[in-house]
């Protein structure tokens, strides 16, 4: 390997340098200490097959020359006024790699913390030297060191984040900067703005945009996520534990993963890659073959803290859309309807729907929300916004929030069998009202258990109400007087107090009405297991009730 060649790979990053040469010649780093004679001359191989690898081993190096120059170090400090003695703030120290300053977990601790962990264990590197390196490199290498004194600042993390306008305006993860007293970046050209101005937060997609004092800044080209299919190459440039402009290479293993990372849900199908992503990396890009902008490196699913081949990025189609608002006006405002749903493709014997089925069931309508407003009807299948079809609850949201508030939109829906079109006007998004908690107190007279579900029903009447605390604004159903140890319902998640409104689409006032209804949809149902979906009102744990549909499984 000539010089050249390795300069090149020291431009990735150090410790991925030593890393490839050390595979190219064709022995592990424990052996490269290991002192055995050179051969006289090096063997040349050319093939067809290694010209075509050289060819794509230039496109790589292509993509990080004109990429890295855009991709920049963000550090977040907090003032060391604001971090009491007793919130935890050995948190904010990051120690030299030499030791020193904590516990080798105080080291790791907040860049996991400022990397969105999705897992089912905490991140937990404990700072181990990398294997076979006795040379004491540890992945926490070129750290920014604890500052205070003057600015009475400590540092708080690391992440990263590009330049996608010349003007200075850099896309970045809202949790890489969300919080800070103070956020700098840094370029590859060494250029370093300090007290660089967060434009705008957006914690439910969690992009952030962030404006550096420049008219001339080296700048990305944004690509089109929509057009990325799964097995395109996948290049991923941050900085992983710190370590400046690292390239990963990789390719998209989906295209439209659903995953939420908190209670808010998610409104994107987010990218994923098995090209390396690591604490450090958020915020920054992810690139095409053509060095364009795909997506913003965002999370990984790990249980260790170190990359396990899941890595997740938010699709650049909606980091721009985002960050466009976030730069008007500071914030991003979103359409919202007012209804809450749940896909049905898997389940349509159970709501008592014709096979093959398309679309998402309507299971809340929220009072005097447009759809209420619009006459949406729990039970309703929705299956087109705006003449567009939608077959998942995640694209009728995405779909829905994009749409401009205050101006009309046409609703589809199978209700009955029947199709319905309804003109719903979206209000802006705001925070929703809850409801005092029922008791589960057993009211006096209970009907017979129905054997086939494991319940006994009993009419919402003035009495029932009383007794179980139920709201005013539960208005219709039929209350669960009990719940059979072992039954259908008690698998279900069913308890004593819900409030049982429907049985598949049909609306249910008396307990008469639930036997009828089921009775209806497992006639349609020609398998040994059969399946019932009922949609219950039950207590949410925060003083208030929520509806959904509930899968009863019947004769398993």
């Amino acid at each position: 390997m000539n010089n050249q060649t390795v300069s090149a790979l020291q431009r990735i990053g150090g410790g991925a340098a030593v890393a490839a040469v050390a595979v190219v010649a064709g022995y592990s780093l424990r052996d490269a200490g290991a002192q055995s004679p050179k051969p006289a001359s090096a063997p040349v191989v050319r093939t067809p097959a290694v010209q075509s690898a050289a060819e794509m081993q230039s496109a790589f190096a292509q993509v990080a020359r004109v990429a890295e120059p855009a991709v920049v170090t963000i550090t977040t400090a907090k003032r060391a006024s604001a971090l009491s003695s007793n919130d935890g703030s050995r948190r904010f120290r990051i120690p030299n790699p030499n030791g020193g300053n904590g516990s080798e977990n105080d080291s790791f601790e907040e860049f996991f913390r400022r990397f969105r962990e999705f897992g089912v264990e905490p991140n937990g590197y404990k700072g181990d030297t990398a294997a076979g390196g006795g040379d004491g490199f540890r992945f926490a290498q070129d750290a920014p060191p604890q500052r205070r004194g003057n600015g009475a600042f400590v540092d708080t993390g690391v992440g990263s984040g590009v330049i996608y306008d010349k003007s200075g305006l850099i896309l970045t993860n809202a949790h890489v900067v969300e919080g800070a007293d103070r956020v700098t970046v840094k370029l590859l050209d060494g250029r370093e703005f300090k007290d660089a101005k967060v434009l705008g937060v957006d914690t439910r997609t969690d992009v952030a945009v962030v404006k550096i004092p420049t008219t001339n800044a080296p700048a990305v080209t944004l690509g089109d996520s929509g057009k990325v299919t799964v097995g395109d190459w996948a290049i991923a440039v941050g900085n992983p534990f710190g370590l400046s402009n690292t390239l990963t290479v990789g390719v998209i293993s989906a295209s439209a993963r659903e995953v939420n990372f908190n209670d808010s849900g998610s409104l994107n199908d987010y990218l994923q890659t098995d090209a390396s992503i690591n604490p450090g990396n958020s915020g920054g890009p992810l690139l095409d073959i053509y060095g364009r902008v795909i997506g913003i490196n965002n999370a990984i699913y790990t249980r260790s803290g170190g990359n396990v081949g899941i890595g997740f990025a938010i699709p650049i189609n909606v980091a721009k859309r985002v960050a466009d608002a976030l730069v008007k006006d500071g914030k991003v405002r979103r359409a919202i309807i007012g209804v809450g749903m749940r896909n049905v493709s898997e389940d349509t014997a159970a709501f008592g729907l014709p096979a093959g089925t398309k679309g998402v069931i309507v299971q809340q309508v929220v009072p005097n929300s447009p759809a209420a407003r619009a006459g949406v009807q729990i039970g309703d299948v929705i299956t087109a916004w705006n003449g567009e079809t939608t077959t998942r609850d995640t694209e009728l949201q995405r779909k829905v929030t994009a749409s401009p508030i205050g101006k009309p939109g046409t609703l589809t829906v199978q209700r009955n069998g029947k199709t319905v079109t309804l003109s719903v006007t979206p209000d802006e998004l705001t925070p929703t009202q809850t409801t005092p908690r029922p008791t589960t107190t057993e009211p006096e007279q209970v009907a017979p258990t129905n054997e086939m579900l494991g319940v006994a029903l009993a009419p919402l009447d003035d009495k029932t109400r009383a007794t179980f605390n139920i709201p005013a604004t539960v208005r219709s159903g039929v209350v669960v007087a009990r719940v059979q140890s072992g039954g259908v319902a008690e698998r279900a998640g069913i308890a004593v107090g819900d409030v049982i409104q429907r049985v598949g689409q049909t609306v249910v006032n008396v307990p008469a009405d639930v036997d009828r209804a089921k009775d209806a949809i497992l006639k349609g149902q020609t398998a040994d297991a059969k399946s019932v979906a009922m949609y219950v009102v039950k207590r949410n744990g925060e003083g208030g009730v929520e509806g959904g549909f509930i899968v009863l499984q019947i004769g398993e």
